[in-house]
C-alpha cells in the first residue's frame, strides 16, 4: 500500500478497508506519511465523507493509539457529558455536582462516577478548563492514575486530553485547525468519540449546540452530527442520548470564566436563570436517567433533579470540584460581586423601551476574545476576569435607560470599543419576539 493510493481512492470516492485505514494511521504516526499527506486526505474526507464502517473504524484506530481508563468491574456505573461548545457554555461545571449529588442519595456512595475529560475554549467559543483554571490553584494537569484515585475517593475529576489518551486525535486536530476541515462530521465524531472510548464509559449525553454561536448553524446538520454521535456510541457499546440545544444567545447571564464560575455558585444558592434552569434539569435528568440503566422513569429522574439545584449536597460537591484538583476557593470567592484593582464596571443601557429581540451569541464570544477573556489560538492566554454580565435576556420587557448588560473591562480598555460593538450584538423591538426552549430535540 502506498499512502498516495489511498489519499487518491478517497479524492474518488472510494471506501477504505480497514487495513487501508490502519495502515494510513500508523504510518502517519510513525512519520512514514508527512503531515501535507494527512492534510490531503483530510480535505478528501471534508468532500467526499465516509461511510459508517470507516467513520467506526477511523474512531476506533484513534482511540487505541493511546491509553484506555482501568476498571476492575462493571459494578458502578460511569457516565460522561459531551458539549459540541458555545458561548456562555456552563452547564458541565454544574451537571457534575448536582449529579454527583442525585446519584449518591438514589443508588450510594460510589455507585455513579463522573469522568469528565474537557477541553480548551477557542475562537468564539468558551472551554470548561479555562473556567475551571480561573480559580486559583486548579490544575486540569494531573496524571490519569492520579485522575483515576480522585475518580474513586470523590466520584468526579475534571482534566484535560492527557498524552496518553488518544494522541492520534491530538496530532490530526491540530492539522484539522489549520487547514478548514474542522466542520466534517465523520472528523468530529470520531475525534469526540477517540477520547470519549478512552474513558471507558457506560453512558454519555451528547449536548449538540445549533445557531449563531455554535459550530453547527443549521438544524439539519446538528441532527446530522447528533445522530452520528449517538450511533457510533452505541455501537461501542455505550447507551447515549444527544441533546439538540439553542445557540443564537449566550447560555445564562455570565460570560467569561471568573463570571461564569460566579453564576454557577449562586445558581447553586437559587439565584437560576430560567434558561439555564430549564438546560441543566433536563441534562442532569437525562445522566441520572442513564445511570439507572433506563430503569428510573425519566419523569422521576428530573423530579429528583429538582431537589438539589440549590441543595447543600450539590454546593459541597461543587467546591469539592475545585479543591480536590489544588484549587483556593475560599480565596476565589472573596473576589465575587467586584472586579479587582485594574478592572473597571461598564454599563450598556438601553437607548428605547420596547422588548430584547436579539443578543448575537456568536458577536458575544467574538467581543470576549477581542477583550482578552478568549483565545484564537491554542497558545493565546486568557485574563480571566473579563466578561460581562446580561442583566436582560431575550424576550424581557426593556425600559429607556435600563441596564443591558454590565461589562468587566481592564482600565485600559476604551469603552467606546465595547459600546459601539454592543450596538449590533443587542436589538430592542416593539414587539415581543418568540422565544424558543433552550431544548430542541433528543436523540436516543
Amino acid at each position: 500500500m502506498r499512502p498516495t493510493d489511498i489519499i487518491s481512492k478517497k479524492k474518488n470516492g472510494g471506501e477504505h478497508s480497514p487495513e487501508e485505514l490502519s495502515f494510513f494511521l500508523n504510518s502517519f504516526l510513525q512519520g512514514s506519511v508527512t503531515d501535507y499527506q494527512m492534510a490531503a486526505w483530510l480535505m478528501a474526507v471534508c468532500f467526499k465523507g465516509m461511510t459508517v464502517n470507516e467513520t467506526l473504524e477511523w474512531t476506533q484506530l484513534m482511540w487505541k493509539s493511546g491509553t484506555t481508563f482501568e476498571r476492575s468491574h462493571r459494578n458502578d456505573f460511569w457516565v460522561d457529558k459531551h458539549s459540541t461548545g458555545g458561548v456562555g457554555d456552563k452547564p458541565s461545571l454544574l451537571l457534575v455536582p448536582i449529579v454527583a449529588a442525585v446519584t449518591e442519595r438514589l443508588f450510594g456512595k460510589g455507585k455513579v462516577k463522573l469522568p469528565m475529560v474537557s477541553g480548551r475554549g477557542l475562537g468564539h467559543t468558551g472551554g470548561t478548563l479555562d473556567k475551571l483554571e480561573s480559580v486559583g490553584g486548579f490544575s486540569s494537569k494531573i496524571k490519569l492514575s492520579d485522575a483515576l484515585k480522585l475518580l474513586q475517593k470523590n466520584g468526579f475529576f475534571m482534566i484535560g486530553q492527557t498524552e496518553e489518551i488518544a494522541p492520534a486525535d491530538r496530532r490530526i486536530y491540530a492539522l484539522r485547525d489549520v487547514t478548514s476541515t474542522v466542520d466534517s462530521i465523520p472528523l468530529i465524531v470520531s475525534s469526540i468519540m477517540s477520547k470519549k472510548l478512552s474513558e471507558n464509559l457506560d453512558g454519555l449525553l451528547f449536548d449538540v449546540k445549533v445557531g449563531s454561536g455554535a459550530f453547527m448553524k443549521d438544524r439539519e446538520q446538528a441532527l446530522a452530527l447528533a445522530r452520528a454521535l449517538v450511533s457510533v456510541a452505541k455501537a461501542n457499546r455505550i447507551d447515549a442520548v444527544a441533546h439538540l440545544t439553542r445557540m443564537d444567545e449566550p447560555i445564562g447571564r455570565n460570560v467569561g470564566n471568573f463570571l461564569e464560575i460566579e453564576e454557577c455558585w449562586d445558581f447553586l444558592h437559587g439565584n437560576q436563570e430560567p434558561g439555564l434552569k430549564e438546560l441543566i434539569l433536563e441534562m442532569a435528568a437525562e445522566m441520572v436517567f442513564l445511570s439507572s440503566r433506563r430503569q428510573i422513569p425519566i419523569e422521576t429522574c428530573r423530579k429528583e433533579c429538582a431537589e438539589e439545584l440549590s441543595s447543600s449536597r450539590a454546593r459541597a460537591h461543587f467546591q469539592n470540584m475545585f479543591e480536590s484538583q489544588g484549587g483556593q476557593w475560599d480565596e476565589f470567592t472573596k473576589n465575587f460581586k467586584r472586579p479587582p484593582i485594574g478592572y473597571k464596571k461598564v454599563l450598556i443601557t438601553a437607548s428605547q423601551a420596547g422588548y430584547l429581540s436579539q443578543c448575537e451569541a456568536l458577536k458575544v464570544g467574538l467581543l470576549l476574545n477581542q477583550i482578552g477573556g478568549g483565545r484564537n489560538g491554542v497558545t493565546d492566554s486568557i485574563d480571566p476576569w473579563v466578561g460581562f454580565v446580561f442583566e436582560k435576556k431575550v424576550g424581557d420587557r426593556i425600559e429607556k435607560g435600563d441596564t443591558l448588560v454590565t461589562c468587566i473591562l481592564r482600565d485600559s480598555l476604551s469603552e467606546k470599543t465595547v459600546k459601539d460593538a454592543f450596538e449590533s450584538i443587542l436589538l430592542v423591538n416593539d414587539r415581543k419576539p418568540r422565544v424558543d426552549p433552550f431544548l430542541l430535540e433528543k436523540v436516543a
